[in-house]
């Protein structure tokens, strides 16, 4: 075994490596590696097993892995064995990564022995969206990962900031398999002094600790690859780097990363630092805890939540069918003040899905799948306004119950609630391994009992009712919308840079103010009215100090007030009261009030 490595450049040592293994034969070559990058004193490397949902473990790798691990731990290393149940195997790499507040994650590939080299979706997908410094490392052939018999770590420089991460990983490695560190400048342009390449290879060094060690080597060549490949035998390790301030596409499926990848007879590595050098340790620490606390989707799960968002901005025959139902169910449920049955109206109802896709049209600027989502909410709107004035039609009794009254004006918690419920809503359309969240989500969003609220109201000619419970559910459903829209952008998904254009995001700004407008009246709204309400009570306590107000509710100019006690309140005191109340307002008003008379023995 090779030992951990001390000396030059620290700063690479990670504390929480996590090494995902596929195959067994190759993951004691890769935890070695691993451990050969992790802090020699509180270093720990995670070997991980990733299980795809649905499918059954595999016992006979799961115990050749925990044979390996406990052969690593013979050897002095750190390590521990960690399973993962994921709808994809990059998910499950990613979530384990930030789970374990990995610092390092390695991955390992085999090269085909013949044809082009890819990474693999497996690999293009972590390289894209992992939260941590990243080693792509891959074997050649089809020989197990060893690197003790490495003679030279070759490292390709021109002066930029990947090149520098891979100068400092390269000299880490070099010092670990006592090689020979190399780095290489390839001039193309046959005019340009020697100096010049000196100079790349001199800037791709600076600050390095231990720079003095690389030999320095300027090669004149019409062929990047060629010139590299040809300079490194099997037994040479040559490290390329990428960052996070460069095109992926480019440094991973790109001409000169990629032809190296094949035509390299020894190992390669490729490595990408979350986070750049030079930074202070506090900025460092901040940006790596910013990066854990955004679990960007991948690129498939990118593709599979906006066929999703179509395919629910379709007004197909399950939401027809489901938006009767539910709206029948929260009409019977409102006009018999039943909290029961509302809560089933919740769960059947089906406004949540295209709203969410109406937010994937927000952030993506996608016009198309807006208008089909709207157009399939205005339905759902139409069909539940039609149920609840039909229901309250034909009922012989017109009563307004407490349920309906608790849903005439929208308040800041109602908002709040909305928001959050619009938040976990795209999460879990966004993250299929929690599926069990829409439930819960679809009981707090309350979209159609509001909406039937307005039916019913309209039925029985309350018109105040029914603008009240009106404005609730259009703040629930722009509160809804622009909250999954803010989780879908937090989770990374939006245009691709490629495609962005100046309308998408002009159509996502002028929509994104179209439904502020209405959401900021309403929370200006339903903030004043909590401001009134509270300085209503703390008088009417000054006023009623013998008694408890129960209740307060401020309709327009009326002040309606429950109280109750031991003391009874009388006519004058109530007309105090209200020039009390019409003083702290500013406005004049007619305070009407209940009174509770308190009896004991």
């Amino acid at each position: 075994m090779v030992g951990n490595a001390t000396g030059a450049a620290p700063d690479v040592r990670a504390k929480r490596v996590v090494v995902p293994i596929a195959n067994p034969a190759t993951a004691m070559g890769l935890i070695r590696l691993a451990w050969q990058l992790a802090d020699p004193d509180e270093g720990h490397v995670d070997v991980l097993h990733v299980t795809l949902a649905g499918a059954e473990h595999d016992q006979k790798t799961l115990d050749v892995l925990s044979s390996v691990v406990e052969e690593a731990v013979t050897e002095g290393i750190n390590a521990g064995l960690i399973t993962r149940t994921a709808p994809s195997i990059a998910r499950g790499i990613l979530d384990a990564a930030l789970e374990q507040g990995a610092t390092l994650l390695v991955l390992g590939f085999q090269m085909p022995a013949r044809g082009r080299v890819t990474l693999g979706p497996i690999v293009e997908a972590v390289a894209r969206t992992a939260p941590c410094d990243l080693v792509v490392f891959r074997a050649p052939g089809v020989k197990a990962v060893r690197l003790e018999n490495i003679q030279q770590v070759i490292v390709p420089v021109h002066g930029s900031e990947n090149s520098r991460v891979a100068a400092r990983l390269g000299l880490v490695l070099a010092d670990a398999y006592q090689a020979e560190p190399m780095a290489i400048y390839v001039q193309t342009e046959p005019d340009l002094p020697s100096w010049f390449g000196l100079a790349r290879i001199e800037a791709s060094l600076v600050g390095l600790e231990g720079a003095r060690r690389y030999q320095r080597q300027v090669v004149r060549a019409n062929d990047v690859v060629s010139a590299v490949v040809s300079r490194s035998d099997p037994d040479d390790l040559i490290v390329l780097g990428f960052s996070e301030r460069m095109s992926l596409d480019r440094w991973i499926f790109g001409d000169i990363p990629q032809r190296i990848l094949a035509q390299a007879a020894g190992p390669v590595i490729l490595v990408r630092e979350a986070s750049r050098p030079g930074l202070s340790p506090i900025e460092q620490l901040r940006r790596r805890w910013l990066t854990r606390l955004m679990p960007v989707l991948t690129p498939s799960e990118r593709t599979d939540v906006i066929h999703g968002a179509v395919e629910l901005s379709q007004p197909g025959i399950n939401f027809l069918f489901l938006m009767v139902v539910s709206s029948l169910l929260a009409s019977f449920g409102l006009l018999q003040n039943s909290a029961a049955v509302i809560i089933g109206a919740m769960l059947v109802a089906p406004l949540m899905s295209p709203l969410m896709s109406f937010s994937v049209g927000l952030v993506q600027g996608n016009l198309r799948l807006m208008r089909g989502a709207a157009f399939t909410v205005a339905l759902g709107v139409l069909i539940g306004l039609s149920v609840a004035v039909v229901g309250g039609t034909i009922m012989p009794i017109h009563v307004i119950t407490g349920e309906m009254s608790a849903r005439g004006e929208p308040s800041l918690l109602d908002m709040g609630v909305a928001i959050a419920s619009g938040a976990a809503g795209a999460y879990a359309m966004a993250r299929r391994d929690v599926p069990s969240a829409l439930a819960g989500v679809a009981i707090a969003a309350a979209l159609v009992p509001p909406l039937c609220t307005v039916g019913l109201a309209l039925a029985f000619g309350q018109m105040e009712l029914a603008s009240g419970a009106g404005l609730l559910f259009l703040t629930n459903i722009v509160s809804i919308s622009l909250a999954g829209a803010g989780v879908f952008a937090w989770l990374g998904l939006r245009p691709a840079p490629q495609s962005r254009t100046w309308r998408q995001v002009i159509i996502s700004l002028i929509v994104l103010m179209i439904l502020a407008l209405p959401l900021a009246s309403a929370f200006v709204r339903a903030a004043r009215t909590a401001q009134q309400v509270e300085a209503v009570r703390r008088t009417l306590e000054q006023e009623f100090s013998a008694n408890e107000i129960v209740q307060v509710t401020i309709e327009g100019d009326r002040v309606i007030v429950t109280a109750r006690g031991t003391q009874i309140i009388t006519r004058d005191e109530v007309r105090l009261a209200e020039q009390a109340i019409e003083r702290t307002l500013g406005r004049n008003i007619s305070l009407e009030v209940t009174y509770w008379r308190t009896l004991t023995p």
